[in-house]
């Protein structure tokens, strides 16, 4: 079978000699891997256009093996400016890898899809900040939206250990939420001001303004909010994570 899809690439890992083995996110398809023979090569006109982050339209053949190959590539977006600046580059990094771990094989997600382009999208002209790559608000932005589109969502408004509408002073991924104080056993304390900043990546759109940049504190705080429900619900530890 052989069709066409936009894709953005997600990984690209040498194999054999001259060939490489890609990990696509694409938009008809989900997440697929295929095989680019020959990218290597000096004299291959495809190395180029299937770096990671790069947005293709790409001629796919699906054979008998897990393994679809890459016919023809067209750049649709470079997203250049990754590649010119170090902390872009790692901001980028962390989208990257989360989307390999998080997105499901082979099952597309017209959100999923949008939300990885509009991120590097976004990254690709953004200022570098002074705190680390991964606390980009893009980055967490990203990161937090991901729940949302592979539905592992927490509860926000109310406790879900007793049903509360507040105010909440710890989280659990375990319970599938934010607690109250009475239920706050079940879960570690949070800090009024990362429920507020989560809340706000969730709320509002990528690069919004207003929406950070977060104190270290708060910044660490989301991720950690993030890693937990990944860990908990996909068994997934981003390498920038922070579940223990």
């Amino acid at each position: 079978m052989v069709f066409e899809t936009d894709a953005i690439v997600l990984r690209s890992i040498r194999y054999g000699e001259a060939d490489s083995v890609l990990t696509l996110y694409t938009r008809d398809q989900g997440r697929v891997s295929a095989i680019a023979k020959g990218t290597r090569k000096s004299t291959s006109k495809l190395g180029g256009r299937l770096q990671p982050s790069v947005l293709v339209h790409l001629g796919l053949h699906r054979g008998r093996g897990d393994l679809c190959t890459i016919r023809h590539a067209q750049v649709l977006d470079a997203h250049a400016g990754l590649w010119m600046e170090g902390y872009r580059m790692r901001a980028s990094s962390s989208i990257l890898e989360a989307a390999v771990r998080v997105l499901v094989e082979e099952e597309p997600n017209d959100g999923a899809f949008n939300l990885l382009r509009n991120g590097l999208a976004h990254l690709s002209h953004a200022t570098p900040g002074e705190g680390a790559p991964r606390h980009d608000p893009v980055v967490l932005g990203v990161h937090a939206k991901l729940l949302v589109v592979a539905g592992l969502l927490p509860r926000l408004a109310s406790c879900t250990g007793c049903g509360a509408e507040g105010p909440f002073t710890a989280f659990s991924a375990r319970t599938g939420g934010v607690l109250c104080a009475a239920c706050a056993g079940l879960g570690e304390p949070v800090s009024p001001d990362v429920f507020q900043g989560f809340a706000e990546l969730i709320g509002n759109p990528l690069a919004a303004p207003g929406v950070g940049p977060f104190p270290s504190g708060v910044a660490d705080g989301v991720e950690r909010l993030i890693g937990l429900v990944l860990q908990e619900h996909l068994g997934v530890r981003l390498r920038s994570g922070v579940a223990p």
